[in-house]
């Protein structure tokens, strides 16, 4: 009596197969997405660069002219020193925001540099205290440097103006072809599952995801947040 083959062997290799060319087709298709998204920041930061070279050599420049006007014309009409002292603090804020919309520092100077601005200049006036330790001595390449500033100045924008923290540290290291960048505050916190798609920290995980960066997030209400992105160079 003849030995039966094993049941379904064709049909179970062919389903094998069938299993790894889908699986093949999954990571193909996510690398497509991930490029896809890796351009559109890219086209996103290209827009950014490009308001701000307007916003500094049209409105700052209108602005500039304006203040040196009033300064001259201080003493001619009532209320000419309150306008100029208008125009001289909108010039300032119109400056400020085209820095932060596309940092000079961070193509001329690296990434450092950049985070030691983002730090003074989202910090300094605020009452609060800041611990800041930067230890990146090989730059990262430009768009990843990028990504690491964008993560840090939506997670310092938050801790300072809507979580109201009083203390807040900034560690950013490399080692090796590892990046890691922590911020944590001792802010009022929020509820992880009420982030709204789209908007602020969730921005933050879609950024990081197209440059498949770790990013982990821990915050409670009343206890604070910690944010640390892990970036692979």
């Amino acid at each position: 009596m003849n030995e039966p083959k094993a049941p379904f062997a064709e049909e179970v290799q062919t389903l094998k197969r069938n299993q790894q060319e889908l699986r093949q087709l999954l990571l193909e298709e996510q690398d497509t997405l991930r490029d896809l998204a890796q351009r559109l920041w890219s086209q996103q930061e290209a827009e950014r660069a490009r308001f701000s070279q307007e916003l500094h050599d049209g409105v700052g420049q209108l602005l500039t002219a304006l203040t040196r006007r009033l300064e001259q014309s201080s003493g001619e009409f009532e209320g000419a020193e309150a306008l100029s002292e208008l125009a001289a603090q909108a010039l300032a804020d119109v400056r400020q925001l085209s820095r932060l919309m596309r940092p000079r520092i961070l193509d001329d100077l690296g990434l450092a540099a950049a985070l030691q601005w983002l730090v003074r200049s989202l910090c300094e006036s605020e009452p609060l205290q800041v611990d800041l330790q930067i230890d990146i001595e090989e730059e990262p390449t430009n768009h990843l440097a990028i990504l690491v500033f964008r993560i840090a100045q939506e997670a310092l924008t938050n801790a300072v103006r809507h979580a109201q923290a009083s203390h807040i540290s900034v560690y950013a290291s490399r080692v090796g072809d590892t990046l890691r960048l922590d911020v944590i505050d001792n802010g009022h916190g929020f509820e992880l599952k009420a982030i709204t798609p789209g908007v602020g920290l969730a921005s933050m995980r879609d950024r990081a995801a197209a440059f498949a960066a770790e990013l982990e997030i821990e915050s409670r209400p009343g206890g604070g947040c910690h944010l640390s992105l892990l970036v692979l160079l």
